[in-house]
């Protein structure tokens, strides 16, 4: 009788942990499945930092733009993004000086100033409905390029467009990032001056990344609507550990119910 009641004990205690792991693994995939509506700056901070390091293509002439529309045309999706020289006048703005575009192994930066008619070959990829252009608050790109040549822009999407549509609170392309992927992207290069005769290794580094970070995080992001998502729950600022809570509240209704 003690052997049996030994083993029947043994059993009980079994059954029991093999609950307890269940339910402690049921409440952590129900938290990890939640998809966060923000990331605070201070953990994009922590982030480790990343830069595209694949091939560049410094588009410099009208030739070497020829070329490069030629091999862009068979590509179906492109990270999509212009710079700038910054302004420091208010009401005054300087033309778009680079338009980048991110292909699956190869980043092209476009020096527009330089590419003479080619330009006009340059625009026929930014009309194609075919290929898709993706980016980040990509209608104040569109503008500014019209204002160079007038255009009928196709086959472009506003990443941060869809995301605010589901509850989303970050917008700009490196806390975005940085909520679907974990990574942080320099923004160091921004306010230089684009216009100059030559462009810096830094600056062609922060143009080619922000062209492969949108294309990396347009498939980021399809990924999350393809395969489903839990938005976090909107809750109260002071209620800075709803989600900790939620998943104690969880095991407990589970063992002790």
């Amino acid at each position: 009788m003690k052997k049996n009641a030994n083993v029947c004990y043994i059993k009980k205690i079994d059954k029991f942990s093999l609950q307890n792991k269940i339910a402690v693994q049921e409440a952590a995939q129900e938290i990890a499945c939640m998809f966060p509506r923000r990331i605070p700056s201070e953990i994009v901070a922590e982030l480790p930092m990343a830069s595209y390091k694949g091939d560049i293509v410094l588009v410099n002439s009208e030739e070497e733009a020829q070329s490069a529309v030629l091999e862009i045309s068979k590509e179906t999706l492109l990270g999509f993004d212009t710079e700038s020289r910054p302004s420091f006048k208010k009401g005054f703005s300087y033309p778009v000086s680079i338009l980048q575009i991110g292909g699956a192994e190869k980043v092209w930066i476009f020096r527009l100033a330089n590419i003479g008619s080619a330009i006009e070959k340059v625009f026929s990829i930014l009309e194609n409905p075919v290929i898709k252009k993706v980016g980040v608050a990509v209608n104040g790109d569109i503008a500014n390029l019209k204002a160079l040549r007038d255009f009928t822009p196709a086959g472009f999407e506003d990443i941060s467009v869809k995301t605010r549509q589901v509850g989303i609170v970050n917008t700009g392309l490196r806390n975005l990032l940085s909520l679907f992927t974990g990574l942080r992207i320099s923004k160091s290069a921004q306010m230089s001056n684009w216009a100059a005769e030559e462009l810096s290794k830094k600056q062609i580094s922060y143009a080619a990344t922000d062209a492969w970070a949108s294309r990396i995080l347009y498939l980021e992001v399809e990924k999350l609507f393809e395969h489903g998502y839990v938005l976090e729950p909107e809750k109260p600022r002071e209620d800075k550990r709803g989600i900790v809570r939620r998943f104690f509240e969880k095991l407990r209704s589970k063992f002790w119910c």
